[in-house]
């Protein structure tokens, strides 16, 4: 087990101390950090240099002064918990043909659905062991900079990739917060500064196909391939060839990490594969919403919809230059509903005409 318990604090039993972190660990996390409610004042002009440059993300919050304060996320907060999940289920190994490759984060159930049950459980605990009377929980659905959160309280360090390290898991972790109204002991030591110590490293730099990092801890989120798999609308031109085989998120930044290489794997078999690590292009194509469904809602792709996947498997095909392809793109771009599935899909059977396979 890992801890970052600082018994710093007087007037409270170490034994009670000793119950809430395993409290933490019997609930399903590997790592933990307490810090007391804070103003994350340093994040300031980090985002306010990211909107500037239009480099901030569509669809996360644009009040900045509200994402850096989480007295907006609950008024009578007085501590924060971060917490950290591994979801490093391994490679994802060469891409077959005709298929699509999936992120790791999403190839098992749904993180958000998995944290969630967990900390309900430490929660519970709070509430009766801590005399905790409001409890807020956070994943990345919500306004709070998760991944500045947990740097703040010690649980990991900055990466070049702009992920957080927790040790020793690398940055194969999903993040979360717990913010309840009692002081909680602080863990981490008085002349900790986490921010100090940056993992320094450029191969994720050098890996990424788009130059979404921009340097070292700085990111383009809008040229981010994980990105532009979520997001909205069509793809752009310029990145349809740098997709690649992939359907959904991206992990070459992580993979070219040497500490995210030696990462040990994880032991929560919610995460290991349900839709992944690859999936066929042509069966996606063919399915109806009830299909997609049935197929995608216990995992966290679900919530973009089938149209958004439709259009990556189309780009995707484009890139497998497979001529096998062409049948049911070119059903796709006379029948399908969505004006940006069918222009996909017109781009993939240009693509494949052009450069297919002989």
């Amino acid at each position: 087990m890992l801890s970052f318990f600082y018994f710093g604090e007087r007037g409270r039993r170490m034994s009670d101390l000793q119950n809430l972190e395993n409290a933490i660990f019997q609930a399903g996390f590997d790592a933990f950090a307490i810090m007391p409610v804070t103003s994350l004042n340093n994040m300031l002009p980090i985002l306010e240099k990211a909107m500037d440059e239009d480099r901030y993300p569509a669809f996360v919050d644009r009040d900045i002064q509200k994402r850096i304060n989480p007295l907006k996320f609950q008024k009578s907060a007085k501590s924060i918990i971060s917490l950290a999940i591994s979801y490093n289920t391994g490679h994802a190994g060469p891409t077959p043909s005709l298929h699509g490759t999936i992120s790791r984060s999403a190839w098992g159930e749904d993180y958000h659905n998995v944290l969630n049950r967990r900390m309900d459980k430490i929660i519970n605990y709070l509430k009766t062991d801590f005399g905790a009377k409001e409890c807020s929980k956070a994943v990345d659905t919500s306004f709070l900079i998760d991944r500045a959160l947990a740097i703040e309280a010690g649980m990991g360090f900055p990466g070049s990739n702009c992920a957080v390290y927790v040790p020793p898991f690398g940055s194969w972790v999903f993040l979360s917060e717990i913010l309840v109204d009692v002081k909680l002991p602080t863990t981490k030591k008085p002349d900790q500064c986490n921010w100090s110590e940056p993992v320094k490293c450029t191969a994720c730099v050098k890996a990424c196909p788009t130059g979404a990092l921009v340097s070292p801890g700085t990111i383009d989120a809008k040229r981010c391939l994980s990105y532009l798999t979520q997001k909205s609308g069509s793809i752009p031109m310029e990145f349809r060839d740098k997709l690649g085989y992939r359907l959904w998120g991206c992990d070459t930044c992580q993979q070219a990490c040497g500490i995210n290489q030696k990462a040990p794997l994880t032991k929560h078999k919610e995460f290991e594969p349900i839709v992944g690590p690859h999936f066929p292009l042509l069966t996606l194509l063919e399915m109806d919403k009830n299909e997609f469904n049935k197929v995608f809602s216990a995992t966290s792709i679900a919530w973009r919809g089938k149209n958004i996947l439709q259009r990556n498997a189309c780009i995707v095909l484009g890139n497998h230059k497979d001529p096998e392809a062409l049948p049911i793109l070119e059903e796709t771009t006379r029948n399908h509903p969505s004006d940006m599935v069918r222009e996909a899909a017109r781009w993939g059977m240009d693509k494949i005409q052009r450069y297919g396979k002989s």
